[in-house]
């Protein structure tokens, strides 16, 4: 199991401090790993600002990733903030969709994604 939590990854993205938090996140979001995403995105959810994910390094997603998603996206409204899921690849679309999270939560493609600080923009 460790070893699954060592693959996963949630990592602050730098970006403009007036714009959105970002967190990018890689692996499998899964049982094993659900904990390493409350602990990291759970305080900036609280703070009640905007929150994107950016899902496109994300392989794989359970119920239990997904029920770790809502419970963001709770801990966001009640804080008076956001959590928007960008970029998904099409299997954790897909668990979006089927299991009705796409309904609740904000799902968007990577053109939502702002342009990292530290990365200049291409001309």
């Amino acid at each position: 199991m460790a070893a699954r939590q060592a693959q996963f990854q949630v990592e602050p993205v730098p970006v403009d401090a007036a714009g959105p938090l970002v967190f990018r996140l890689a692996g499998n979001l899964d049982l094993a790993t659900v904990d390493r995403l409350r602990a990291v995105v759970g305080p900036a959810c609280a703070t009640g600002a905007e929150v994107l994910l950016d899902l496109s390094g994300v392989d794989f997603c359970d119920s239990t990733g997904v029920g770790t998603l809502v419970w963001l996206h709770r801990q966001a409204t009640a804080a008076g903030g956001r959590l928007v899921l960008c970029a998904p690849r099409r299997p954790v679309r897909e668990v979006l969709k089927i299991s009705g999270v796409d309904r609740a939560i904000p799902v968007v493609g990577r053109a939502a994604l702002p342009p990292r600080r530290d990365v200049p923009p291409v001309p």
